[in-house]
This record gives structure tokens, C-alpha cells and sequence, in this order.
């Protein structure tokens, strides 16, 4: 592992992209169908690159989180509580840039299903037991570090191949 903080924190950045696109994929309508979107099928692109050009990925990204983070918020509530579709806006902003930088492993972690699935377990954590409905991960101050990555990609994962709805979250204030 690499113990340079900042490349860390890149890393981190990148793995919430990384986990936002894979469970946004796995959430749309004809996967899960969590959200009604269909902003990571593979017909997506050809409706969004006569407007986005080379930036369809940013568009998928965003179009996907926004599905998402509806869902979440509707479910969860908006206030003093964050989750993996809606962070503190710091972090929100480093993973809006990492998103939008062209990274090609974050292409190929939307590139299909499987490629989906096979991102989120390179995520996963220890096995955990997912519930319907939100559930709480701990507190806000859990988003500084990693550790929450792996948690919140276990429960997604768990949930999905159950068929269930689980919508993970974090209380209190950074």
C-alpha cells in the first residue's frame, strides 16, 4: 500500500467514483431497477455524445449519481446525514474532478454488468448482513479515511444479489 497521504487520498477519490458508477449501474432499471434511469446502458452513449462529445462518461457519471442520490435522499432523508451518492461537499467536489478526468478505469468499471459486479467486489469488505431500507454505517467522521469504502460496497453487494433495497448512511456532521 502506498503511504504517501496525498496519493492516498487520490486513491480513496477514486474508489468512490469507482463505487458510485458500478453501484449506479447495478441500481439502474434494467439491472436492479433502484432508480428508473438509464443513463450506464450501452445505448446511453449514442443519445449523449452529439451533446458531450468526449465527455459521455462525466455525462453517464452524472446523470447516474443524480438518479441515485434521489433515491437515497427520498429514502434516507436530506439534513444532517450523508451517503455514498450525497458527501460532504469537499469530497464532493475531489470526486466530481476525478470523475471528469477521463480515467480509464473508471470506463472500464461501467464497460457492462459483469464489469460492474467485478468493481464492486474488488471494493467489498468482510461479508455483512445487508437490510431493507437505510442503514447506518456510523458517523460522518467515518468519510475522512477509507474503511467505510469497503463497508458501504459489502452492503450494496449483499443487498443486490438478495434482491433488496439497502441504502447505507453516515450521521452527524464532518
Amino acid at each position: 500500500m502506498n503511504s504517501n497521504p496525498a496519493d492516498q487520498k487520490v486513491n480513496i477519490i477514486t474508489r468512490i467514483a469507482l463505487l458510485r458508477l458500478a453501484v449506479g449501474l447495478l441500481g439502474e432499471r434494467d439491472q436492479s431497477g433502484w432508480w428508473a434511469s438509464g443513463f450506464m446502458s450501452q445505448t446511453s452513449s449514442a443519445f449523449l455524445a452529439p451533446v458531450f462529445g468526449t465527455r459521455v462518461l462525466h455525462a453517464r457519471y452524472q446523470g447516474v449519481l443524480e438518479a441515485a442520490r434521489r433515491v437515497h435522499d427520498d429514502r434516507i432523508g436530506i439534513g444532517r446525514v450523508f451517503h455514498p451518492f450525497r458527501l460532504p461537499e469537499t469530497l464532493e467536489h475531489r470526486v466530481f474532478n476525478a470523475a471528469g478526468s477521463g480515467n480509464l478505469d473508471l470506463a472500464d468499471a461501467i464497460s457492462s454488468p459483469e464489469s460492474a459486479w467485478a468493481t464492486l467486489g474488488k471494493l467489498e469488505g468482510k461479508p455483512v448482513e445487508a437490510k431493507s431500507g437505510p442503514t447506518l454505517v456510523g458517523t460522518a467522521e467515518m468519510l475522512d479515511g477509507p474503511s467505510w469504502l469497503a463497508d458501504v460496497a459489502s452492503l450494496y453487494s449483499v443487498a443486490f444479489r438478495a434482491r433488496i433495497q439497502c441504502f447505507p448512511y453516515f450521521k452527524g456532521i464532518p
